[in-house]
């Protein structure tokens, strides 16, 4: 009976997914991601002849792996589905990586506590908001997860050569796959290798009886030139010198520091995104995360002061084990501190950290559930159950942009566009711009409309509002203010060439007017057209 309800509930998360996949708009990036991948398909199916990739002036940092292989994808269809294949592949890969997180926490710790987390991590709105729509932290999520479970599993079979070698090819495959997405990627690794000296020197747990020092370099290094030619295979940028290039463009990008835009809102002030505050990915997380998420945290710290044996007899070298979660989830925050690099768009970039951090709520869980017994945890699993019932509405009313989702620590959710950029990738256009026809009398009447963007990618709105019949409208320059209606969501911008804090507004609270029609969720409002007084 369980078995089946597990396999429902599975089905039933996946056909959701795979809705909200085909619901959700375009999100700012995904045009230039797809021609990524077109341009870089040309010139591979040309074989090297097709010279006209460069058409944007950063287009050299992305090596573009993943963006070729799923346009590659949507070429199997007809052309009119692109945006919704693209998205379906998207979000075919997120949901391998809420299995691959089962499969590191079933491998740690038990099976059950792998269930536990993968719900958690498959329903926690900051990684499923951006299942289908991110192209690039989804997949650097993936690539993270699954090399992490293949090193897991190497340094547990590395005495026995079928499954070494097997391992050092998925290794392999799965590094290359995350440097094919984002070169820093290689970055994120560096608990996992870490841990590995120390387990090696010190702990002595989690590694193989017989496990070899020397075996592992070797493999490594195999890994690593696996990965290396994977990386390289779509970047045509560096194909004139594959052995210095890939280097050069990778300082080149630690000195520019990252990419993105100069200032954004947080927690209700605005900033210089290479200047943001330490508790940046800590509020984020306090706000952004379901309730129950975050008092699963504080049951999992008391109990283990109040029950230090009890993990430690369930699952052996259960304290190495937390080390390695801990450091994967601290190593992020310590190096957000320490090293200046430009962070934008909530935790889009920290996204491949999600799903560890649904461990230690799964951890937390499962001791209420096995203590159930005793009258505390009996009345803490009550109040877990409750607030995990009470989410899950919620969660289903944000459809399909959970990715917006705040808590109720963030007060009335009328004012959090005054804290937070919510939509920040405009995925909520689309429905926006749908519901000009039936909301206004903006095509009715004929008249051709001044129209400017505030927050807004301009090709997305372009393309959505081109969707209309019979619809006249001109684009005018938002710093002109030569224009009666605006589409915004509420990014930070400021005026024309400013570089001062002072000149940097909300787009809500930038332009006054009346909002003809709105997108919104449980009050939140997401993105407006909005007529100019």
């Amino acid at each position: 009976m369980l078995k089946k309800v597990e396999i429902s509930t599975l089905i039933i998360l996946i056909i959701f997914a795979f809705y909200c996949a085909l619901t959700i708009g375009s999100s700012w990036d995904e045009s230039y991601e797809m021609t990524i991948g077109k341009e870089r398909l040309k010139y591979l199916f040309s074989f090297g002849s097709y010279k006209d990739y460069g058409f944007y002036r950063y287009e050299e940092f992305y090596p573009g792996f993943y963006n070729t292989l799923a346009i590659f994808v949507t070429k199997i269809f007809p052309n009119k589905y692109e945006i919704e294949i693209w998205h379906l592949t998207n979000t075919i890969f997120s949901i391998s990586t809420v299995f691959g997180i089962y499969k590191i926490t079933s491998n740690l710790f038990d099976k059950k506590v792998g269930k536990i987390v993968f719900l958690l991590c498959f329903l926690n709105p900051i990684f499923f908001g951006h299942m289908a729509m991110n192209s690039k932290d989804t997949m650097v999520a993936f690539a993270h997860v699954w090399s992490t479970y293949i090193f897991l599993r190497y340094l547990q079979k590395q005495n026995i050569s079928n499954n070494r070698n097997r391992y050092i090819l998925l290794a392999g495959l799965t590094v290359g796959f995350g440097t094919g997405v984002r070169l820093p990627f290689i970055t994120t690794l560096f608990p996992l290798m870490i841990f590995v000296i120390v387990d090696m020197f010190f702990f002595k747990t989690i590694i193989s009886h017989k496990f070899s020092i020397k075996k592992f370099i070797i493999d490594l290094v195999k890994v690593l030139v696996i990965a290396y030619f994977i990386t390289i295979s779509t970047w045509p940028d560096v194909h004139n010198n594959i052995l210095t290039e890939p280097f050069k463009i990778f300082m080149a990008q630690a000195k520019l520091q990252g990419f993105g835009g100069d200032w954004l809102l947080f927690n209700g002030n605005f900033f210089n995104t290479l200047s943001l505050p330490p508790s940046y990915i800590f509020i984020n997380l306090i706000y952004k995360s379901p309730e129950f998420i975050l008092i699963s945290y504080v049951i999992f710290i008391y109990f283990i002061m109040v029950n230090k044996n009890f993990f430690s007899s369930q699952f052996n070298f259960f304290w190495t084990k937390m080390f390695l979660i801990l450091f994967i989830l601290l190593f992020p925050i310590i190096t957000f501190v320490f090293l200046p690099y430009r962070v934008y768009d909530g935790l889009r970039l920290f996204l491949y950290i999600i799903p560890y951090f649904s461990i230690i709520p799964g951890l937390a869980i499962y001791y209420l559930i096995n203590n159930f017994n005793a009258l505390l945890p009996k009345l803490l699993l009550g109040v877990i159950t409750s607030l995990f019932i009470y989410y899950s509405f919620i969660f289903f009313s944000f459809t399909p942009y959970q990715y917006t989702y705040l808590n109720k620590f963030i007060g009335n959710l009328s004012n959090a566009h005054k804290k937070f950029e919510n939509d920040y990738w405009n995925i909520s256009i689309k429905e926006l711009i749908n519901k000009i026809p039936r909301e206004t009398n903006l095509i009715s009447n004929n008249e051709k409309i001044k129209i400017s963007y505030c927050g807004v990618a301009h090709d997305l709105a372009k393309r959505e509002l081109n969707k209309l019949k019979n619809i006249r409208y001109e684009v005018m320059d938002l710093h002109a203010k030569n224009f009666d209606y605006i589409i915004m969501t509420n990014r930070a911008t400021a005026d024309k060439d400013a570089d001062i804090l002072d000149n940097v507004k909300g787009c809500f609270e930038k332009v006054k007017g009346e909002d003809l029609v709105t997108v919104e969720r449980n009050g939140l409002m997401l993105s407006t057209l909005r007529k100019r007084l």
